[in-house]
């Protein structure tokens, strides 16, 4: 029997399409919307070292040479940190352990004539019985520097945050 144009089976078929039709633009405009938010909300993601991040590099680099100035003592040799400022790189010297900072952040160093090795690079050297060539390593980014302050006498590593003493 023909179908005419009014019955049930006509209908049906002309509602499924229009359903499919409404699917997809409640896709694209969800879509849109998720883009909208998107253009509004990336801007605001910081870019670069933020300066919570850039404590925890000084916090890292800490840790790293009080490591080395333990494994001095421990094993009753010196042991030397190796600074490369062109690289900005903190490399231990009792293990494989190294802190790169990215390149919009400025590593510095204030340290002795002692504190240098054979080939004439930076090398901040713990004793065994405690003692070290003193230096201050700067960890700048902008206006915020931290430093880490060697002390020459005792070995004593600590952190200074941006407008300290």
């Amino acid at each position: 029997m023909p179908l005419i144009s009014g019955s049930p089976a006509v209908n049906a078929g002309s509602t499924k399409r229009a359903q499919r039709g409404v699917i997809l633009l409640d896709v694209v405009i969800t879509l849109a919307i998720f883009g909208l938010i998107a253009l509004l909300i990336l801007p605001s993601i910081p870019r670069g070292t933020t300066a919570s991040r850039q404590s925890a590099y000084a916090a890292q680099i800490a840790a790293l040479m009080k490591d080395d100035r333990t494994a001095a003592a421990r094993q009753g040799r010196e042991i030397a940190t190796s600074v490369d400022l062109s690289n900005r790189k903190v490399s231990s010297g009792s293990s494989p352990a190294t802190v790169t900072l990215p390149s919009d952040v400025t590593l510095d160093v204030i340290a002795s004539n002692l504190c240098t090795d054979r080939t004439g690079r930076i090398a901040i050297s713990f004793a065994p019985d405690g003692r070290s060539c003193g230096a201050i390593l700067h960890v700048i980014k902008g206006d915020l520097d931290w430093r880490i302050r060697v002390n020459w006498l005792t070995g004593l590593i600590d952190i200074v945050a941006p407008g300290r003493v």
